[in-house]
């Protein structure tokens, strides 16, 4: 019997529910005071009520929220060591091929069955920051038809589910102090719709690497090496997969022809999405890119760490002195010892640019 190895982990936030059919993707920038950081620990804390009390409206609505930190808000809100494998998005610039990285210090995701919930909640967040934050990137993601992209072709397809889902996106004991947590890389994408729609369609699902009407896998004899699919599998050196959960999610506006994707993927490791991006931009051997960069380009770039439940909830309890001092003597000292997992808060080569935030 297999048993699932989530199950020993601090509670996760939503990073594997179901695909729905509307989302916000919300990302912010902190003011530079401390009662903007203090703002922010202070929404952490109440978020899940907030939740609760906007998807009450509709409990078939499957209202969730999904929040994480940049490496330099992370410094700041929780005052703690760095999860193992967070840092700043590392931009990566191939040709006229360029992943950028763009700012942001915490992402919200907000997915429901329905617009008008995530549109509700995505308000009263914004009603609780106020003035402490700025927004740098708000994008409205829709279900379009059968779960494809505006290219036309199916996105997601290989997502793992169950157990699967959580050993690909779950930390575990490599970093035990943020075990149940998950990193998360987001990035805007748009499309030259036009002149996609201008190849044939043969051509196209050679650039995808699956047939477009019933998006059954080419063969290996038929699907270019530069394929995506092909570009985006990473292995381990056993030949095992390693996976990670995307949620990408069509937007756009008609009027202006903006059309795009709104590439979000969950991992254990940051590096396995790297790896992704860099064999797509760089390619694998290098000059074998991703043909669909030519069609589409990254406008955004962001990476950051999704606590557990009780890490995100206990991050208001950061700076709060748990007493204050009486009169009298001051008691003698503990003798020396490693500081908790998570200090005050007490709970258990890529091309381009690397920055630490």
């Amino acid at each position: 019997m297999t048993t699932d190895a989530s199950s020993a982990l601090p509670e996760p936030q939503a990073v594997v529910a179901a695909l729905t059919g509307a989302a916000i993707f919300l990302v912010v920038v902190l003011g530079p005071d401390d009662d903007s950081t203090a703002t922010v620990r202070d929404l952490c804390a109440d978020l899940a009520g907030l939740v609760r009390a906007v998807g009450f409206r509709d409990l078939e609505g499957h209202l969730s929220c999904v929040t994480g930190f940049g490496a330099a808000a992370w410094d700041r809100i929780a005052g703690t060591d760095r999860p193992a494998e967070l840092h700043s998005f590392r931009e990566i610039k191939a040709g006229s091929r360029h992943a950028v990285a763009t700012p942001g210090d915490v992402v919200f995701h907000i997915r429901a069955t329905r617009m008008d919930l995530c549109f509700e909640l995505a308000s009263q967040i914004m009603t609780r920051l106020g003035g402490a934050v700025t927004v740098a990137d708000e994008v409205h993601g829709f279900r379009y038809f059968d779960d494809r992209d505006l290219i036309g072709f199916v996105d997601g397809t290989e997502n793992p589910t169950g157990a699967a889902a959580a050993r690909a996106v779950l930390i575990g004991p490599e970093d035990h102090e943020f075990a149940g947590g998950s990193y998360v890389i987001v990035q805007q994408y748009l499309h030259d719709v036009a002149a996609w729609n201008r190849l044939p369609v043969e051509e196209q699902e050679k650039i995808i690497g699956r047939a477009k009407l019933s998006d059954i896998e080419l063969s290996d004899d038929v699907k270019p090496s530069s394929a995506h699919n092909a570009l985006t599998t990473i292995t381990r050196d056993d030949g095992e997969e390693v996976q990670i959960v995307r949620d990408n999610m069509p937007f756009g506006s008609v009027g202006d022809g903006r059309y795009g994707t709104y590439f979000i993927g969950y991992a254990r490791s940051p590096a396995t999405i790297e790896q992704m991006l860099t064999n797509m931009f760089v390619g694998r051997p290098e000059g074998n890119y991703d043909r669909l960069l030519d069609f589409s380009t990254a406008v955004t770039g962001c990476l950051f760490f999704v606590p557990a439940v009780p890490l995100l909830e206990n991050l208001g309890a950061v700076g709060t002195p748990a007493s204050e001092p009486g009169p009298g003597p001051a008691a003698e000292p503990p003798a020396p010892g490693p500081p908790g997992p998570h200090g005050s808060l007490e709970i258990g080569g890529l091309k381009g640019a690397s920055g630490d935030g």
